[in-house]
């Protein structure tokens, strides 16, 4: 058996099972073109696994601990199957960097990402229409969606009429409704508005977001694009090395934005943290209340709901 045969069949093991992330099925045919795609799987080394590991040199990243990962999964999957007789994966692991905190948006900055996604384009002939690539981004802000999530919309998915949308199968295996107030909708509007305007038809399980081709517009393009609209944008922070702000971050601002705004309001954000962690799809609500503490401005407003909760509890006491 391939080794391009078997990715193929581990990839549809797991679409079967509700896995459908595009990065590791990019990830997994990238690696069997790396190592030749008629190669057979039982003669693939360790040799070979670390060769496609330290192809972008010998610096330890958390992006070489994500391929590992994947690599692993796909030949424990082999192993158990009976396909190979030994897990031909470094099994020793170099300590992964320190994570690297998520970059929270200004408004000013989300501007400017938006502004600059309709210039980002030299040429025409480019695949991706630039209005495409803003609805992706402002979408992806707007309702604090995963980019996968985003990218996997179709046209079923949206109900205009109830105002949510309906992500499937995400990461955890959930599904949820998404919804979206007056301001969302507009834009929502508009999007399927320029979607009818594209060479594929509006049925129900065509995408949202399309390229100029007719097809969903691709993961990987997406993130080469969005490094220039960054840039463009100026959001290169050299103190941040490889870790630069990202598209996911569109999320992180999201949810930084929501806590804030209830801070602001004087709600009892701990009560509304599971709704938010829900909203999200969070497995659990400890993966939502790390947001509690990511920025300067949210721990501030914490702050001051603490002291003017403990100035009414000592006023009580002295008229107690």
């Amino acid at each position: 058996m391939s080794i391009k045969e078997t990715v193929e069949s581990f990839i549809k093991f797991r679409r079967s099972i509700g896995r459908k992330d595009q990065s590791t099925t990019y990830s997994l045919r990238l690696f069997a073109k790396f190592i030749g795609e008629t190669t057979e799987l039982t003669s693939i080394t360790e040799s070979d696994c670390n060769a496609f590991l330290y192809r972008k040199g010998n610096v330890i990243t958390r992006y070489w601990h994500s391929q590992h990962c994947i690599l692993k999964k796909l030949f424990e999957w082999a192993f158990s199957r009976g396909l190979i007789q030994n897990i031909p994966i470094p099994v020793f692991l170099l300590k992964a960097p320190e994570y690297y905190p998520a970059y929270i948006y200004t408004d000013d900055e989300l501007k400017r990402l938006f502004d600059c996604a309709l210039t980002y384009r030299k040429y025409r002939s480019f695949v991706n229409e630039p209005i495409c690539i803003r609805y992706i981004l402002m979408i992806t802000y707007m309702l604090g969606l995963r980019i996968s999530e985003t990218l996997s919309l179709k046209i079923k998915d949206i109900d205009m009429d109830n105002m949510y949308v309906h992500i499937h199968c995400s990461k955890f295996y959930k599904s949820r409704l998404v919804t979206f107030n007056e301001q969302v909708s507009k834009l929502m509007q508009e999007i399927l508005q320029w979607r009818s305007t594209q060479m594929s038809p509006m049925v129900e399980d065509a995408y949202v977001f399309i390229n100029q081709k007719g097809k969903p517009v691709n993961f990987v393009s997406l993130h080469q694009i969005f490094a220039t609209i960054r840039k463009n944008a100026g959001l290169y922070f050299p103190d941040r090395g490889r870790h630069q702000p990202r598209i996911h971050d569109l999320r992180h601002t999201f949810a930084v934005d929501v806590l804030t705004n209830w801070y602001k309001s004087g709600k009892n954000v701990q009560d509304l943290l599971p709704k938010l962690s829900i909203y999200l799809g969070h497995l659990n609500v400890s993966f939502t209340s790390v947001y509690l503490t990511k920025t300067p401005t949210l721990l501030q407003e914490a702050n001051k709901l603490f002291y003017a909760y403990k100035n009414t509890n000592n006023e009580e006491q002295k008229n107690y």
